[in-house]
């Protein structure tokens, strides 16, 4: 979520709490450590004897695009009364006074939209605040590879082989807005799509699209008693730091691999469900948790029988100085679910894509179609900033309780493994990240204490060349990180990622950046000994599709 407003940290917040239940040790860990938060005396806004807030209420942070829309539009001011007007009419009565467009205010609020039959009326004004935006980025992408990723697919090559290309990787219209101070909502749609309609099976099904998947799709309430704000509909579950931060805002061209094993497999990392955040007034410390669909495409509904997921997050930030130029962010996050369909598929795409989501991306580890019973996830953060420099952390590990191997899918993409329908107990992969950001400029990154997350950076002197304006070349900044990933278990292996990511950014405006990366990823694979045959499993050679590979991208990325 954006903060338009760019002012949390200087206003008393509204957050929201809620927690669901599992038979499983991490929701019962959840439960009772959110507890313990509440149990300790920390002042929650909407509790019973909270003390109130010394400043005016802030307005929400809502998701938007307009981050640089800061000042409020001021009213248009009433022109002189002219001396060569004519006279009223007799009687001092004057003509009534046109209705004024809906885009138009009437001096009392800032940029509202008239409705006429609001359906969240009540006993607040009626006016309400529209946003319209979106977001493009254009990505140009060339790989280069060892021999053993580049052999073909039924003997351990990537798959689909990788490719250089020219395409959008995303291309999204948003409106979002507000109603007084206490519902907000927003809608999102992403047209730059390529769906694999099979996506969690057969990995290698032909593409359909593009077509315009869901992302933000919601409706928000403030002032809850003890939850603080609930949000229902279309949205991001709780669950990993880079996963909530905004693609607007990225360090790099793509998120790390574990975004894409654990994190967002599938959906884009939006889900269906309801969430409730809250927090202490000052917004050093803050949770949020909801139940949500564990859905496998990024529409907004799922198809398979089961999915429920429960996800958590706890933040504290020790240290806040200067504005938060200077701080220390800890998070605890967890997610309990049921597979989708008692099916669970692990797999990651590299660290450049070559076009949209979809099956068009070389698949570089996978762990094949796996059934199991329950899955939990733990997710730790670390994020740290001094002026210019910034780095930030995570580690995931993810638990799939009674799986067992299947023949579903072609199996070409799965990594080694034992025979379809072999138990293996409980499976256990792991990964994580850690990166490193300097602004060869001077600028500092800004932080959200509403969102518990950096928020867009704004340059000293945005890009202006012209002799007529101040000059300006806009704001360097240059990052580093380490990616890795293993989804080898004692049994069920499906490989072992190594990356490493450079990049240099270069942001134009505070809406406006070019983004050069460099990416290279060792890759340790072995393919499955096993393919599908019209009698069922059949043993066939296994080959090592280990080796390195090089990427090189580049995005022009805007929104407004």
């Amino acid at each position: 979520m954006e903060d338009p407003a760019g002012n949390s940290k200087r206003r008393s917040l509204r957050r929201p709490f809620a927690s669901g239940t599992r038979p499983r040790w991490l929701a019962a860990g959840l439960t009772a450590l959110l507890a313990a938060l509440v149990a300790i005396g920390c002042p929650v806004s909407g509790i019973a004897g909270s003390p109130p807030a010394a400043e005016p209420r802030r307005p929400f942070g809502i998701a938007g695009v307009a981050e640089g829309m800061v000042e409020p539009l001021s009213p248009p001011s009433s022109p002189a009364p002219s001396s060569q007007s004519p006279p009223p009419p007799a009687g001092d009565e004057r003509p009534p006074l046109p209705s004024p467009p809906i885009w138009e205010g009437n001096g009392d609020e800032i940029a509202p939209v008239r409705f006429g039959d609001d359906p969240l009326h009540g006993d607040e004004s009626t006016t309400a605040t529209v946003r319209i935006g979106g977001l493009v980025q254009l990505d140009d992408t060339a790989y280069a590879a060892s021999a053993g990723p580049m052999q073909p697919i039924d003997q351990a090559g990537l798959a689909p082989p990788l490719s250089d290309a020219v395409n959008f990787r995303r291309a999204r219209l948003r409106v979002d807005g507000r109603r007084g101070d206490q519902f907000d909502w927003a809608t999102e749609y992403d047209f730059a799509n390529q769906i694999n309609a099979k996506n969690q099976i057969d990995p290698l099904f032909p593409s359909q699209g593009p077509l315009p998947a869901v992302t933000d799709l919601w409706l928000r309430m403030s002032d809850v008693p003890l939850l603080g704000a609930v949000r229902v509909g279309n949205q991001k579950d709780p669950f990993g730091y880079e996963h909530l931060s905004s693609c607007r805002t990225l360090d790099f061209m793509e998120r790390s691999f574990c975004q894409d094993a654990f994190v967002g497999p599938f959906n884009d990392g939006f889900v269906p469900g309801i969430s409730a955040r809250n927090g202490t007034a000052d917004g050093l410390l803050g949770w949020e948790a909801g139940e949500f669909a564990n859905t496998a495409a990024p529409f907004g509904f799922s198809d398979f029988a089961g999915g429920s997921m429960t996800s958590g997050r706890v933040v504290w930030v020790p240290t806040y100085e200067d504005d938060g130029r200077r701080l220390l962010h800890i998070g605890l996050a967890g997610r309990t679910m049921q597979p989708r369909n008692g099916l669970v598929r692990f797999r990651s795409r590299g660290g450049l894509w070559n076009g949209p989501p979809g099956p068009d991306n070389a698949i570089y580890a996978d762990s094949g179609v796996l059934s199991g019973s329950w899955q939990n996830m733990l997710g730790t953060e670390l994020v740290a900033s001094a002026g210019p420099w910034s780095m930030q952390a995570e580690y995931f590990g993810s638990w799939l309780y009674d799986a067992a191997t299947t023949d579903i899918g072609p199996l070409s993409t799965a990594g080694w493994q034992p025979p379809p329908g072999t138990p293996v107990g409980t499976v256990f992969y792991q990964g994580g990240y850690v990166e490193t950001t300097y602004f060869l400029t001077g600028e500092s990154r800004t932080y959200s204490l509403l969102e518990h997350r950096f928020d867009r950076p704004q340059p000293r002197h945005i890009l202006a060349l012209s002799p007529h304006r101040t000059r300006g070349f806009g704001a360097w900044q240059a990052a580093a990180r380490y990616n890795y990933l293993c989804l080898n278990d004692t049994q069920v292996n499906g490989g072992l990622l190594n990356g490493m990511t450079l990049g240099l950014n270069w942001l134009l405006t505070p809406n406006a950046r070019i983004v050069f990366n460099y990416d290279l990823t060792h890759r340790e694979y072995r393919s499955t000994p096993w393919a599908n045959s019209p009698s069922g499993p059949v043993p066939v050679p296994s080959y090592n599709g280990s080796g390195t590979i090089h990427g090189f991208g580049s995005r022009l990325a805007f929104d407004f």
